[in-house]
C-alpha cells in the first residue's frame, strides 16, 4: 500500500475532517496518554464510590501505581514524533522549506508556553515544559534516526542521574518562590529565576528528564511510519526493549539487593541504585534510567502495532473514537484540569466516575470531528502558526505529515 492509497484510505473511512496525511494511530497513542493523565488525576479510591484512601481496592491502587509517570512520558516522546512529522518526517526539509518548519516549531513552543500559563490559572499545567522540549529539538532536527537514538541512550543516565545530584547537592533549588499561572508575566524581574526553574530545578525535572524521550521521538518520526515492515519492527523491538528494561530492574532490585540499599535511604538523598528502579515507591519517575527506557520501549511497541492496524478497515472504525480524542489531547489536558478546578477537585473519586469521564471524552471527540478538523486549542494553535509563519506553496504532489 502506498502512502497516497494510506491517505485516501483513511479519509474516505473516517470522515473528510481528517487531514489527509494524518497517522491515526499516533493519535491512538495520544488518546492512551491522555487516559492514563486521567487515571493520575482523577485519583480512584473506590469502584462505585470514592472511599478512605487506605482502603483503595489493590487493583485500582496498582493502577494508580503504573500509570503514575508512563502516561506523561509517553506524550513528551510523543512530543519529539510531532516535531519530526512537523520538520518533514522520515524525508527532513531542506533549505527554506526546513526553516520555515523550524520557525513554525518555534512558535509553536511560544503558544504553548502562554496557554500552559493560562491553564496554570486553574491548576499545575506540564505544557510549558514540553515548550521547552520543543525547542531543544530544533538543532536536532537535521539528524538521522541511527543518531537521535544513540543521542538518547547516551541521555538516559545523564537525564536521569542530574535530579539526584539535585536531591542531594542542591535541594534549595525545589524551594524557589516563583509566581505561577499568568501572574509570570506580570513579573519581570523573576523571569530569569522562571526560566532557570523551567529548565533545570524544581518542576524542571520534567525538561531534563524529558530530553531522552524527545530524541528517541525525533527519532521515531524519522523512520518511514508509512512502511508496514519498519512499524513491524519497531512493536519486535519496543517489545524487546520493555522486556528487558523489566529483567534489569528486578535483577537489580532483588537478586542483587539494590531495593534494601534504596529502602535504607534517607530522604531527600536518593541513591544511584534508583537508576535501576521502575517508577514506584522504589524509584522517582526522574531517577529511573530503566523507566525512561522501559517507556520508549512501550512507545515503539505501541506505535508498530497501532500504526498498522489503523489502517484496516474495521479496526480503523474501532479505533476512531480513540484517534479522535488523540487528535485533541491539548484541548482535553486543559479542558479536565478546568473541570476540576471549577469543581472543587476532590481528593479521590471513584472508578465509575473516571469510567464517565473517558466516555464523555471519546463520544464528544467523535462528534466533534465528525463537523470539525481541529479541536478548540489545537485550532487556536494551528490559526496563530500559520498566521504567524504563512507556508509556501507546495508542489501538487506533496504530501502532508503532520
Amino acid at each position: 500500500m502506498t502512502t497516497s492509497d494510506i491517505e485516501k484510505s483513511t479519509s474516505d473511512s473516517v470522515g473528510h475532517r481528517v487531514p489527509r496525511g494524518r497517522l491515526l494511530g499516533v493519535d491512538v497513542v495520544r488518546a492512551l496518554a491522555i487516559i492514563g493523565v486521567f487515571v493520575m488525576h482523577f485519583s480512584m479510591t473506590g469502584w462505585l464510590h470514592a472511599g478512605p484512601r487506605g482502603e483503595t481496592p489493590a487493583f485500582l491502587r496498582w493502577l494508580d501505581a503504573e500509570t503514575s509517570s508512563r502516561a506523561m512520558s509517553l506524550f513528551v516522546l510523543l512530543a519529539g514524533v510531532s516535531v519530526a512529522l512537523m520538520t518533514g518526517g522520515s524525508r527532513p526539509y531542506q533549505g527554506r522549506r526546513w526553516g520555515t518548519a523550524c520557525l513554525r516549531v518555534a512558535v509553536r513552543a511560544v503558544v504553548l508556553l502562554l496557554i500552559s500559563l493560562c491553564i496554570g490559572e486553574f491548576g499545575p499545567s506540564v505544557l510549558e515544559f514540553y515548550a521547552v522540549l520543543l525547542v531543544f529539538l530544533l538543532p536536532f532536527t537535521r539528524l538521522r534516526p541511527r543518531t537521535l537514538f544513540a543521542l538518547s541512550a547516551v541521555s538516559v543516565p545523564l537525564a536521569t542521574l542530574y535530579p539526584i545530584w539535585v536531591f542531594t547537592d542542591r535541594p534549595e533549588w525545589m524551594m524557589a518562590d516563583l509566581p505561577e499561572g499568568l501572574a509570570v508575566l506580570t513579573h519581570p524581574a523573576q523571569w530569569g529565576e522562571y526560566v532557570f526553574s523551567l529548565v533545570f530545578a524544581g518542576g524542571g525535572f520534567q525538561t531534563v528528564y524529558g530530553v531522552p524521550l524527545v530524541l528517541a521521538g525525533l527519532a521515531i518520526g524519522r523512520l518511514d511510519l508509512y512502511d508496514r515492515a519498519v512499524r513491524l519492527r519497531m512493536a519486535v523491538t519496543g517489545a524487546g526493549i520493555a522486556v528487558a528494561a523489566c529483567l534489569v530492574s528486578w535483577v537489580a532490585l532483588y537478586p542483587l539487593g539494590a531495593a534494601e540499599t534504596i529502602d535504607a535511604a534517607q530522604p531527600p538523598a536518593m541513591p544511584w541504585q534508583a537508576l535501576l528502579a521502575m517508577p514506584g515507591p522504589r524509584s522517582l519517575y526522574a531517577t529511573s534510567a530503566v523507566g525512561v527506557t522501559f517507556m520508549i520501549g512501550v512507545a515503539l511497541l505501541l506505535l508498530g502495532v497501532l500504526l498498522n492496524l489503523a489502517e484496516r478497515p474495521g479496526w480503523r472504525t474501532a479505533l476512531w473514537p480513540l484517534a479522535a480524542a488523540g487528535g485533541m489531547t491539548m484541548t482535553w489536558y486543559a479542558g479536565h484540569i478546568v473541570y476540576q478546578s471549577l469543581t472543587g477537585k476532590p481528593e479521590s473519586y471513584s472508578a465509575v466516575y473516571l469510567l464517565a469521564v473517558v466516555t464523555v471524552t471519546l463520544v464528544t471527540s467523535v462528534l466533534w470531528r465528525r463537523w470539525l478538523r481541529r479541536g478548540p486549542l489545537e485550532w487556536l494553535v494551528h490559526a496563530v502558526i500559520t498566521t504567524v509563519v504563512p507556508s509556501r506553496p507546495r508542489p501538487v504532489n506533496a504530501t502532508v505529515t503532520t
